[in-house]
């Protein structure tokens, strides 16, 4: 293990009370080190940072904590999985960093079948990387969670965080979740999701 790795799992480590050490254990893992509870990985330890497994419960509050998404480099091509990055913040704040760890272990433990590459929405229809990195920061980072958020709270979360987004975007993201190519939507379709846009907006003003 690498020195600074070394260090950072040995803050990690002082975390737990003396009983519960030895239930962690660590597995190099792709140039970085997996860190292991009760044989469930629950935090990635890769190039210098410390990041902890995301799930769709939580992963808003991931988000509000500004925690970034790891970014994998598989030699071909940049991929995001679904570890966040502990920040500055909360390593200044033990005791909240604490229960965010035993909260992801709880999850991580309930749910050992729980894959981190379930479905990109890359993947989709009309869909790119760069928009999926988008959805990304707002916190939709998979196919799910765009599903349940729907092609208009998405587009305005995106919106927010940029205020310069086209609304080609919005009929990028329903043609997508309903399988179809941006191509074949109507004027008269893509004027009535303008519609639905400007409604929610100036309910959500109010």
């Amino acid at each position: 293990m690498k020195e600074h790795d070394k260090n950072i799992f040995e803050r990690l480590l002082s975390f737990f009370a003396n009983n519960e050490m030895n239930n962690i254990t660590i597995m190099s893992l792709f140039g970085g080190v997996g860190v292991y509870s009760n044989a469930t990985m629950f935090a990635w330890i890769y190039d210098n940072q410390l990041y902890l497994k995301g799930h769709a419960d939580y992963i808003a509050m991931f988000t509000r904590y500004q925690m970034k998404p790891l970014e994998f480099n598989t030699g071909v091509t940049i991929k995001l999985l679904q570890y966040y990055q502990i920040t500055d913040y909360l390593w200044q704040d033990e005791k909240k960093l604490i229960k965010i760890i035993q909260m992801v272990i709880k999850y991580s433990s309930q749910n050992q079948r729980y894959k981190l590459k379930e479905e990109r929405i890359k993947d989709l229809p009309n869909m790119t990387i760069s928009l999926e990195r988008a959805l990304f920061k707002v916190g939709i980072t998979n196919i799910t969670l765009l599903r349940q958020e729907g092609a208009l709270q998405s587009y305005l979360k995106l919106k927010q965080f940029n205020k310069n987004i086209s609304s080609n975007v919005l009929f990028i993201l329903h043609s997508a979740l309903v399988g179809k190519h941006v191509a074949t939507l109507t004027d008269e379709q893509k004027s009535q999701l303008k519609k639905e846009c400007s409604k929610l907006i100036s309910q959500t003003s109010r």
